[in-house]
């Protein structure tokens, strides 16, 4: 029997055992569960899941994750055939980005990003008051996919362009 590969991605209101819930009918209809970024926000769980299947237990899955509609667990299921998962290497950069908060702010990183071809994998915000100054300020914190031919330095340059508040820290992985 041949395996197939399928991403789900679900939201639900959070509460204790969805993940025990999705990898209870995962592992009852023979799946198995590969990667996952999945993330609790604002009372609100979601995340995204790529999972492997038997072919004979593809339909049998979907339709557990279909009913699990009735737990308030909302999944919606995407092929994943041909998606490359293996053998990638990137180079990888983590940074956090520090910024006075306003409205705009993640457009116009993204926007610096994208113009250098940068691609974002993992990004984690939040705006909190700074401590003295009784401001909002905006963190990002990323993790990026670079261009071979891009430095850190050219990547903190280009985003500390972007205004003349914004900070940028290369992390050590």
């Amino acid at each position: 029997m041949s395996t197939e590969k399928i991403i789900i991605t679900l939201f639900a209101k959070d509460r204790p055992g969805i993940v025990r819930s999705l990898s209870d009918t995962v592992l009852a209809n023979k799946g198995n569960w590969l990667e996952s970024s999945l993330s609790r926000l604002c009372g609100q769980f979601t995340g995204i899941v790529h999972i492997a299947v038997d072919s004979g237990n593809k339909a049998s899955l979907i339709s557990a994750f279909e009913a699990m509609s009735k737990e308030g667990i909302n999944v919606t299921v995407q092929n994943a055939e041909g998606v490359k998962t293996d053998d990638i290497e990137v180079n990888g950069l983590q940074i956090l980005v520090e910024a006075n908060d306003r409205p705009g702010i993640i457009k116009e990183i993204s926007e610096a990003l994208a113009a250098e071809n940068v691609n974002v994998d993992n990004i984690d915000t939040e705006v909190e008051s700074a401590s003295m100054a009784g401001y909002p300020i905006f963190r990002a914190h990323l993790f990026l996919a670079m261009p071979e031919d891009l430095s850190e330095d050219d990547l903190e340059d280009i985003l500390e362009g972007v205004s003349d508040d914004v900070m940028v820290s290369v992390l050590e992985e």
